[in-house]
């Protein structure tokens, strides 16, 4: 049996890509890729997601221990230090909130917004949300949230999310799925 020319090109191609194979397993074994963190931080048991604004070498999403006050958030973060006359707001933090650091260092409390929430797997607060924010609710159209911003100005405001349960198309099953999404809280954002 006779080998053709074309079958000692191909025999020889095979071989090439079988060592540049074997090559790039050697060199990615040695060197393996080193892990990149995760976009938003590494959220653990016992942490609450908390968004640093204001600040340019500080600014983003920090998993802080559960019961954090603004001045451990000060230090966790090594935000600027406090400064004499220093407005700043204090107390606890709470998941979702937006600590906004001032030029001259004061720290104001306020909420992420509703996509940073939601992506990070906090509800978002239907007495407080705008029809845009109940939209990015997975389950909830332009219709669906045109009327909950009708009912809560009829009713004042939502006290349970059961309530919810008067609008056309939301029944138990869709509530449900719903309330991972939702939260009702009463005090002002």
């Amino acid at each position: 049996m006779r080998i053709s020319e074309g079958q000692t090109l191909g025999a020889l191609a095979l071989l090439m890509v079988s060592l540049t194979l074997y090559g790039v397993l050697l060199v990615s074994a040695r060197y393996p890729a080193r892990e990149l963190p995760a976009l938003w931080g590494n959220q653990e048991p016992g942490t609450m997601a908390v968004e640093v604004a204001g600040d340019p070498g500080r600014e983003g999403i920090y998993f802080l221990p559960e019961e954090t006050t603004v001045e451990n958030a000060r230090q966790i973060t090594a935000m600027p230090v406090i400064r004499k006359g220093d407005k700043s707001e204090g107390g606890r933090v709470s998941a979702g909130s937006v600590l906004a650091i001032s030029g001259r260092g004061e720290v104001k409390r306020g909420e992420m917004d509703a996509a940073r929430r939601l992506a990070l797997g906090l509800p978002i607060n239907i007495n407080h949300a705008s029809e845009a924010d109940l939209v990015l609710v997975p389950g909830i159209g332009e219709k669906t949230a045109q009327r909950i911003i009708q009912l809560r100005k009829q009713r004042g405001g939502f006290r349970e999310l059961s309530e919810l349960m008067a609008i056309p198309g939301i029944k138990e099953k869709r509530l449900m799925r719903l309330r991972k999404h939702l939260t009702v809280e009463l005090r002002p954002n």
